[in-house]
Order: C-alpha cells, then sequence, then structure tokens
C-alpha cells in the first residue's frame, strides 16, 4: 500500500512540475533572441513529456516483468506485488491517455479560434 501511496506522489509532482512548465511566457521571452539561448538550461515541454512518457513506460515493463516473473514460477515475488506493479502500470496509463486527450482538446481549441 505503501508503494501505491508514493506512486501516486510521484504522478502528482510530474503533474504539478508540467503544470508550472504550461505557463504562459512573458512578453519578453516571446521574442526570438539565439544570443541569450543557453542549451540544455530548462526542460522544454517536449523533453518533459518525453521524460513522462518514458517513466510510464518503464512502469509498463516493469509491471510485465513482474508478472512474467510470477506467472514462470518465481516464488521471490508474491502475488501482492505483482498485483500492485500492474495496478500501478495501469493508473500511469490511464494518467497519460487523460493527458493526451487534454492536449488534444487544447490543440483542437485553438484550432477552431476565429482570428
Amino acid at each position: 500500500m505503501i508503494e501505491a501511496v508514493t506512486a501516486m506522489s510521484a504522478i502528482l509532482d510530474e503533474l504539478q512540475s508540467l503544470a508550472s512548465a504550461a505557463t504562459a511566457p512573458s512578453p519578453a521571452d516571446l521574442v526570438a533572441d539565439p544570443t541569450n539561448a543557453v542549451d540544455g538550461a530548462s526542460a522544454t515541454f517536449s523533453q518533459a513529456l518525453h521524460g513522462a512518457l518514458g517513466r510510464v513506460d518503464d512502469t509498463i515493463a516493469h509491471a510485465n516483468a513482474s508478472a512474467q516473473a510470477f506467472s514462470a514460477g518465481n516464488q521471490n515475488i508474491p502475488l501482492s506485488d505483482v498485483m500492485v506493479s500492474l495496478e500501478q502500470a495501469n493508473l500511469a496509463l490511464q494518467m497519460a491517455s487523460g493527458v493526451r486527450d487534454k492536449v488534444v482538446s487544447a490543440y483542437t481549441n485553438i484550432m477552431n479560434m476565429q482570428v
């Protein structure tokens, strides 16, 4: 149960970091100035999204590996750990699907704006 709370806390931290990365830039930031560009100074939205999807993929891979090891007869892995890891993977996938739906909805709204 503690692992589930830890996983939910990690997911909440990730969502908060994505929300802070999605804030509107100041007008001074909208002017492109290549002389002030510093490589690797801050993560872009695409980098944050790529990292989050990588963690979701890792969670799913870990759950699959533990389920396969348990089904192969490994006595060192309790069924409860397998079920918790599978549920964590399920929640991570649902969260990623929800984020995808919100991004698509926001894109659709922006594309439907009349200028």
